[in-house]
């Protein structure tokens, strides 16, 4: 007997229709205003960059639009000078792009632009997706938005040129954890190297994203490490970055991702969290999670209003540190107990092509 999952049929016409619809609107507008999510990273700039780049191998226009300022790490990518930043004097498009954004307030002000009337497009993996455009292609299982926009490529048979390649790898690198976490499947390895066939240097492409802090970052990851706590089992941890911490010095690199890793990096620990402190709004709090294996990311920040991947997600809230540590702590446990645990699908990754 097979121990093959069965392929949902419905899921898998449904990617494929969703992938032909993404084609479609591209072959049928000439000019598109494309975003992304605020407090972007490589995946999130490096698609906005070859999404860009594939529309102008197709003759047309594409402009890039952002909230929030361009990443330190993500400086050294080709046509960096290209994306701009919210609020800006826009001309006329077509289309408006969304790319590796769940919903549309992750936007930020650049969703002020958003027409529900108007063409809209939404490509992204984040299982937490609203598919709030007119068209929207959403694979949970694909490793990075980055991944997605190479089969636009393929499906298109357009060339990737070597600075195609350099964003499309950047992006991967950083949300698989440099091939490290489990999202990345054996088409991303094939898709990777098919990029290092392109003339990616692996190693450049790390340093410039990982390998690249001052002095004084790593004083002040620091802080942020000693308040490093666990609980009684060594299952969780997790730390604070407070608004003191943010308000009199500037990081070029990211501190919760950072400690993040870290944290994920202590033997026994399953889920890691950061509580961060929102700069200029007082009472607010941004949490991220990062899991091993198993533990449903996802589901923890559904409970408070958050989403994104299984094993990567994270929400904003409103009210007392003390008060909303304790809540999320406590939920967290009750899961790692078994209680309101979920894990996801991944019949929607069928219909996604390979390599």
């Amino acid at each position: 007997m097979s121990l093959k999952k069965a392929v949902n049929p419905e899921r898998s016409r449904r990617v494929n229709s969703d992938l032909s619809r993404t084609i479609d609107v591209i072959r049928k507008n000439k000019t598109f205003l494309i975003t992304t999510h605020i407090n972007p990273e490589a995946d999130a700039i490096g698609s906005e960059l070859a999404f860009s780049r594939l529309l102008k191998k197709l003759d047309k226009e594409g402009y890039i639009i952002n909230e929030s300022q361009i990443p330190e790490e993500c400086k050294f990518l080709p046509g960096i000078g290209t994306i701009k930043i919210f609020p800006r004097k826009l001309g006329e498009f077509d289309c408006m792009v969304f790319l590796d954004c769940s919903e549309i307030s992750r936007a930020g002000k650049a969703g002020e632009l958003f027409n529900p009337e108007k063409n809209s497009l939404n490509i992204d993996h984040h299982i937490s997706n609203t598919r709030f455009t007119k068209v929207n292609w959403v694979i949970p299982h694909a490793s990075s938005t980055c991944e997605m926009v190479h089969q636009l490529y393929r499906e298109l048979k357009i060339e990737i040129d070597a600075d195609a390649a350099l964003m499309l790898y950047s992006g991967m690198m950083v949300d698989t954890g440099s091939f490290r976490y489990n999202n990345a499947s054996a088409k991303s390895y094939r898709v990777a190297a098919s990029l290092i066939e392109k003339g990616v240097s692996p190693r450049f492409v790390y340093n410039r994203l990982f390998e690249n802090s001052k002095f004084a970052d790593i004083k002040l990851l620091s802080e942020v490490l000693s308040t490093i706590r666990h609980d009684a089992r060594g299952r969780i941890a997790w730390a604070n970055i407070s608004r003191k911490i943010l308000k009199s010095k500037f990081a070029s690199i990211d501190l919760a991702e950072t400690a993040l890793s870290i944290m994920r990096a202590i033997s026994g620990v399953e889920l890691a969290i950061i509580f961060k402190e929102v700069k200029d709004q007082k009472g607010k709090l941004r949490i991220n999670f990062r899991s091993q294996s198993k533990f449903d990311c996802n589901y923890l920040a559904s409970c408070f209003g958050g989403g994104g991947h299984k094993n990567a997600s994270g929400a904003t809230v409103s009210g007392d540190l003390i008060e909303i540590k304790n809540k999320v702590i406590r939920q967290a446990g009750k899961m790692m107990a078994g209680v309101s645990f979920e894990t996801a699908d991944k019949d929607d990754a069928r219909g996604y092509s390979e390599v």
